[in-house]
């Protein structure tokens, strides 16, 4: 295996947790908005926080190799879409930094009772499937898997980021 499939191999097992965790996160904060719920989990939130890093370094690695092949010189498409998913990426990042500055002053269970904290959920909830869904082509060729499941992960992704709006929603009206 060379250096650059290992890199690349890494990234999308660390991606692909990254994406369990979301998930798991989102349901957990979902349940929480709709029932009172004490948990000690912020030790998990971290561990998210750790792959998030791993993932921007792993993501550095990659794009320079991109970038800089000689062999196989990236397209001006391929430079485009490199660019779209940073961008996304980085819009994912500034999402689930106002998450965490409003779970902060309003307290994680008063996420969905303001419209602030409504707004918050379903930007981040947008972005993580934009960014998902820009980046699946390169997730499936990371772990090795054939690309066909390309619409699959696409559609998982927008519908788990409509079933959180959608728990956010329904906790809003409820309080």
């Amino acid at each position: 295996m060379t250096k650059r499939s290992r890199i690349r191999l890494a990234n999308g097992v660390v991606s692909a947790g990254i994406v369990v965790f979301f998930i798991m996160h989102a349901s957990i904060g979902s349940i929480v908005g709709l029932v009172p719920f004490q948990s000690g989990l912020a030790w998990a939130v971290w561990i998210g926080v750790a792959c998030a890093a791993i993932h921007v370094a792993l993501c550095v690695a990659t794009s320079i190799q991109q970038l800089t092949d000689t062999v196989r010189p990236p397209s001006i498409n391929k430079k485009r879409h490199l660019a779209l998913k940073w961008a996304t990426g980085v819009f994912l990042l500034v999402c689930a930094a106002v998450h965490v500055v409003v779970v902060r002053t309003a307290g994680a269970g008063d996420m969905i009772s303001s419209v602030t904290g409504v707004i918050v959920i379903v930007a981040l909830a947008v972005a993580l499937a934009a960014h998902i869904c820009v980046g699946s082509k390169s997730l499936l060729k990371d772990l090795n898997v054939d690309r066909s499941f390309r619409p699959a992960v696409r559609g998982a992704a927008c519908t788990f980021a409509a079933l959180f709006v959608l728990a956010a929603l329904v906790g809003f009206g409820l309080r």
